[in-house]
């Protein structure tokens, strides 16, 4: 099995971007794992600080990648909860633990390269600390059931992930440590596959990226790049919520936009609108891009994107601009997840939806790799598809520079040992 599609001839940018990318790395090619600790031992859908600050072990993490030919570690320190598991004096962090140091210091070790992951426009601690930052509705509408109306602000209960409280620890005393906590629970798994956490249902926000929040997150970028050896620091989030086109219709948005395009333009209704959001995304990217840049000449820059069609989901909700964003940052990571649309292993239905989707993102990469002017370097999805789908994902998402792949825990034996003879086949060991 292997890809048959020329990647470079869909590709734009200069080469010596890319090899200044690989200098930087070590490496011609990366074979990435990502690890995201907040979210437990099992994979997905849960928020497990408990397991994150007692029962993580680094050193293990980092022995079984070694054993399974990974060459570079891909660490989400901050997620869409708000946790910065690091030693932060600006951010929450729940776990109590410098977990960022512990793997920055496995990886300097070991000489394998590490790539962090920060969430920037998701963030349920900020929301709840902060409800004048949270994006604002421009119309009415439902979602989860809930009916919100215009004027709200963009926090509602989190779509897939489910806490787990300790055990004889009072509801009261546990929302002291997760404030944006319902007492609402799932005590079953649902059938679709958004909705398969148990547990209580967090709230979750997305913060207007013309507030406050962006010098928030711009401190906490400084703290990670001054006080870490990363060898690459990538924006997660850096978008609006997928779920709404009317976001952000705040006093300052609405100042904002007034201020550039008159009159007017209709606010949501008029193509000056969809500029404007783009335009503060990227605002943010440059301002995210230039603070690592003044810490760390080296660190590489990069962003994730989400495939899709350009014109109403690219543009109208999500407010990615790839031409502009790549141009930005040093690299791009498109988050290619179709078998977490569906797998064979629910069923003949729900492999045929994740075969579809496997399609259909690598046309939509055909159609619009020409809108990047970096390199990029994909995410693809293991923990909810079989060894198989997981493999086929590999070998067809690797746009020249490798994969990477989502993510460490709930990866199963039988993908692990795909893993390993991928690794061997594609990377020279032996």
């Amino acid at each position: 099995m292997g890809s048959d599609v020329d990647w470079s001839k869909y590709f734009t940018y200069r080469k010596t971007m890319l090899d200044a990318i690989k200098k930087r790395l070590g490496c011609d090619k990366i074979f990435a794992m990502a690890i995201m600790p907040i979210r437990g031992s099992r994979g997905f859908r849960k928020l497990d600080y408990e397991f994150a600050e007692n029962d993580l072990n680094v050193k293990e993490v980092m022995d079984t990648l070694e054993e399974y030919h990974f060459n570079t570690v891909g660490l989400v320190i901050k997620d869409t909860d708000g946790a910065c598991i690091w030693n932060t004096k600006n951010g929450w962090n729940p776990t109590n633990r410098d977990i960022l140091g512990e793997f920055s210091d496995e990886c300097r070790a070991r000489d394998i390269p590490l790539l962090v992951s920060f969430t920037s426009m998701n963030d349920a601690y900020q929301g709840h600390l902060h409800p004048e930052r949270v994006s604002v509705h421009g119309k009415k509408g439902k979602k989860f059931g809930r009916v919100y109306q215009k004027g709200d602000i963009s926090t509602h209960p989190e779509g897939e992930m489910r806490v787990s409280k300790p055990k004889n620890v009072p509801f009261a005393r546990y929302r002291q440590k997760i404030p944006f906590l319902t007492d609402q629970i799932d005590k079953e798994s649902g059938k679709a596959r958004s909705t398969r956490g148990k547990g209580y249902i967090p709230l979750t926000s997305f913060m207007c990226p013309n507030s406050k929040h962006v010098d928030y997150l711009l401190s906490l970028a400084e703290e990670v790049v001054q006080n870490y050896s990363v060898d690459a620091f990538f924006a997660d989030y850096i978008r609006y919520d997928g779920a709404f086109k009317d976001l952000c219709t705040c006093e300052r948005c609405r100042s904002r936009f007034r201020e550039q395009y008159g009159s007017k333009p209709k606010i949501i209704k008029s193509s000056e609108w969809y500029n404007f959001k783009e335009e503060t995304i990227v605002r943010y990217g440059k301002k995210l891009h230039k603070t690592i840049k003044k810490k760390d000449p080296n660190c590489i820059t990069g962003w994730f994107c989400l495939p899709g069609p350009k014109k109403w989901f690219t543009r109208k909700k999500i407010a990615q601009n790839w031409e502009k964003l790549s141009a930005v940052f040093d690299i791009v990571s498109p988050m290619e997840y179709p078998y977490l649309m569906g797998t064979r292993d629910d069923g003949w239905f729900w492999g045929k939806v994740g075969d579809f989707f496997y399609w259909y993102f690598l046309r939509n990469m055909k159609k619009r790799a020409h809108e990047f002017n970096s390199p990029a370097l994909a995410i693809t999805n293991s923990v909810e598809c079989n060894a198989e789908e997981m493999l086929k994902q590999l070998y067809g998402f690797d746009f020249g520079f490798g994969i990477g792949v989502f993510k460490y825990f709930g990866t199963t034996g039988e993908q692990w040992a795909v893993l390993k003879k991928f690794a061997k086949q594609n990377y020279g060991f032996k």
